[in-house]
């Protein structure tokens, strides 16, 4: 798997965990067209973003590390 597979799997999961989200929300009730409902998909969208990008910035660290000495392990 390339760095870019591993990207657009993470975007993918990001993807559906808003999306699970969003739905949450509007099962319990939240105004598809409210501002407080903008908000939430925001704030958590952001949140999911900082995951991925972590995620990611782990990944790039393991391949750099595994290129400079390949018996690296990922912990």
């Amino acid at each position: 798997m390339t760095l870019d597979e591993a990207n657009a799997e993470l975007c993918r999961h990001r993807d559906l965990a808003l999306t699970a989200y969003a739905h949450r929300l509007l099962a319990e009730g939240a105004d598809i067209h409210g501002e407080e409902f903008r908000a939430d998909l925001a704030k958590y969208a952001g949140e999911l973003e900082v995951w991925r990008s972590k995620a990611m910035e782990g990944l790039r660290q393991f391949v750099d590390a595994m290129m400079e000495r390949p018996s690296a392990t990922l912990h």
